[in-house]
C-alpha cells in the first residue's frame, strides 16, 4: 500500500536532496577558496620572509664590517708599534668595500650605515690629525729638551770660565 501523500513525500525527498547537494557544493567551493587563497598568502608570507631574512643577513654582515673597520680605528694611533699609515689604508679600502656593498643595497634599510661609511673619512681625518700632532709634540718636546741641555752645559761652562751668567 502506497500512502497518499507518496508523491508529495518523494518530491520533498528530491528537493531535500538537491539543496543538500547544492549545499555540500557551496561548501566545497568556499572551502577550495579558502584553501587557494591561504597557499597564496603563505606564498608571499615566505616570499616577504625570504626577503626580510636576507636583508637581516646582510644587516649582521655590515654590522661585522663596520665594528672590524671600528677596531682598526681604534688601534690607530694606539701604539708606537703599530705603522698607523698602513692601517690607515686598510681602513680606507675597507670602507670603500663597505661603501660599495651599501650602494648596492636598499638604501632605506641601510641609512645608518651609509652615514657611518661616509663619516669614516672624517674620523680618518681626526686621527691622523692627532697623530701628525703627537709626532710635532715629540719632535718640539726633543728641541725642548735639547735647548734645556744646551743652556745647562753652556751656562756651566760660564761658571767654569769665572763670568756668571745671571737670569732674570
Amino acid at each position: 500500500m502506497k500512502p497518499l501523500n507518496n508523491n508529495s513525500v518523494r518530491k520533498g525527498y528530491l528537493r531535500f536532496s538537491g539543496f543538500l547537494i547544492i549545499c555540500v557544493s557551496v561548501s566545497v567551493f568556499c572551502f577550495y577558496s579558502y584553501m587557494k587563497t591561504a597557499s597564496a598568502e603563505v606564498k608571499i608570507i615566505l616570499a616577504k620572509t625570504m626577503e626580510y631574512d636576507n636583508i637581516y643577513t646582510t644587516e649582521l654582515n655590515t654590522a661585522v664590517t663596520v665594528d672590524s673597520i671600528y677596531q682598526y680605528m681604534i688601534l690607530m694611533n694606539s701604539s708606537p708599534k703599530i705603522n698607523d699609515l698602513l692601517l690607515q689604508s686598510v681602513v680606507s679600502n675597507r670602507k670603500m668595500q663597505l661603501q660599495n656593498k651599501i650602494n648596492g643595497l636598499n638604501e632605506q634599510d641601510f641609512l645608518l650605515y651609509k652615514k657611518l661609511a661616509g663619516n669614516i673619512n672624517v674620523f680618518l681625518g681626526v686621527k691622523d690629525s692627532i697623530r701628525l700632532a703627537e709626532k710635532e709634540e715629540a719632535v718640539v718636546r726633543e728641541d725642548l729638551m735639547r735647548c734645556v741641555r744646551e743652556n745647562r752645559e753652556i751656562s756651566r761652562k760660564l761658571k767654569v770660565g769665572g763670568i756668571v751668567y745671571e737670569r732674570k
